[in-house]
């Protein structure tokens, strides 16, 4: 069943050097300290069981192409015990020996309560339901883990998918808290070295954190190892909801203290995101906004990992879940040709790496010149664990002359198109890159060394 998936500092800045006549405004989310990160990425491909490996292994070949080596998607129950007591892994076997001969490690999310089990007495749509027994839902998982433990490549295992909202979770949070509780206990009965993560919330939603961990009776923070949630701006939310307002400024204050308060310290994934070339939307806004959040995420201290959603666009007579976008979202069409986008994601995590960079703080300032409009502008800068830096500049509504101090001295640098491509090296005088021409929804990439 389809669903709708060198190192760097980002310093969001809004500003104008005073000394060239401009005001200086610092970043809104700028750290007040030194912190230091690492930045993974995975994508979001379903498979249903009994897909064709061969042209599974075409999309793991893409994976490697864009340099990302981890997935994420479904093991549906309703796919793997079709019927109570009758487990049906074998294709789950071959799909992880393929993954693995790929150099691809896997984080399955287990959703899609069969008809058979669900708590909603046998209607077509019990595939969101709560399991109408937790012990039939503990064999099961404790049977997929058991199962898939000997492939070193199955990392983890998420319980349920989106279950903040009604579409994907028919229950409440207390059914879905029990289901949580005894699915970790299976995973871990079945693969003790396997991580339980929370089902990716449709949004950073603290109130459903509220519902889950603060329960007197039950402890159910150690039954998870991950906290996870989506982000859709701009393909599924309202028009004012842009990429740069998402998170906003109390994202770190408000849902990161609240989850550490209420769940206990957790690594905070963002583990599907993307943005769909519906029609009237082109592959080259598509590419921008890849710059924009890939900046825009890696720039929270806490968030980890990145998931892209998805690989390559649905054909248009499979069954999806979901509207018009969820067709859209891939950074390849559906016959494997890349859209402008998989260019661009490929070169900045060849850039990211999987090694810690720092993000902009007091040790590493950084200001921003301009004659224009300076709160029009976005800025994030990523100084890199080999001495270089990268910058992500763009201006959301108004064209902008910039200049940009830089906090570390460069003698060369490197800039990249839109579509990831390198477009320029030049030489660095000083500490500043000046006179930058910004265009509304136009990132510029610039690496320095």
């Amino acid at each position: 069943m389809s669903a709708p998936a060198a190192r760097l500092i980002i310093v969001l800045a809004l500003a104008a050097d005073a000394a060239c006549g401009g005001r200086a405004v610092h970043s809104r989310s700028q750290p007040q300290r030194s912190e230091q990160k690492r930045l993974a990425f995975a994508i979001l491909e379903d498979y249903d069981k009994g897909d064709d490996l061969a042209d599974v292994g075409k999309d793991f070949e893409l994976f490697r192409q864009l340099g990302v080596t981890t997935w994420r998607g479904s093991f549906g129950w309703d796919d793997y015990e079709p019927s109570r007591g009758t487990y049906d892994f074998d294709w789950l076997h071959r799909f992880a020996d393929l993954a693995a001969s790929s150099g691809i490690m896997l984080r399955p999310y287990i959703g899609y309560t069969p008809r058979w089990a669900a708590a909603g007495g046998g209607d077509r749509d019990d595939w969101n339901d709560p399991p109408r027994d937790l012990d039939d839902w503990y064999r099961f998982v404790r049977e997929l883990a058991s199962a898939m433990r000997r492939h070193r490549n199955v990392l983890s295992f998420e319980i349920y998918n989106e279950e903040n909202v009604k579409q994907w979770w028919d229950g409440s949070a207390d059914a879905y808290r029990r289901t949580l509780e005894r699915g970790a206990a299976a995973v871990r009965a079945g693969n003790p070295r396997a991580g339980v993560l929370l089902g990716g919330m449709v949004y950073p939603d603290t109130e459903w954190l509220r519902a889950i961990c603060a329960v007197r009776d039950h402890d159910p923070a150690p039954a998870f190892d991950i906290i996870p949630f989506h982000a859709y701006p701009e393909t599924w939310t309202p028009p004012d909801v842009t990429l740069d307002k998402y998170l906003g400024g109390s994202f770190g204050d408000g849902f990161v203290k609240s989850a550490d308060a209420l769940c206990g310290p957790k690594p905070i994934w963002i583990n599907e995101t993307g943005f769909a070339t519906v029609p009237g939307r082109t592959e080259r806004e598509q590419a921008a906004w890849w710059i924009r959040a890939i900046a825009t995420f890696a720039a929270e201290p806490r968030i980890e990992e990145i998931g892209i959603y998805e690989i390559k666009d649905l054909k248009p007579d499979r069954a999806a879940i979901g509207d018009t976008p969820n067709y859209h979202l891939g950074i390849a069409h559906a016959d494997r040709s890349r859209k402008m986008a998989f260019q661009t994601i490929a070169t900045l995590v060849h850039i990211i790496g999987d090694a810690p960079f720092t993000i902009g703080d007091q040790a590493a300032p950084i200001t921003v010149a301009a004659t224009d409009s300076v709160g029009d502008v976005e800025r994030h800068a990523f100084l890199l664990g080999d001495g270089s830096e990268l910058l992500v500049l763009w201006t959301r509504a108004a064209s902008v002359t910039s200049d940009v101090r830089l906090p570390r001295h460069a003698t060369r640098g490197w800039e990249y198109g839109v579509e990831g491509h390198l477009t320029r090296e030049f030489r660095v005088n000083g500490d500043a890159l000046t006179g930058l021409q910004l265009q509304p929804g136009e990132p510029r990439v610039f690496h320095l060394k």
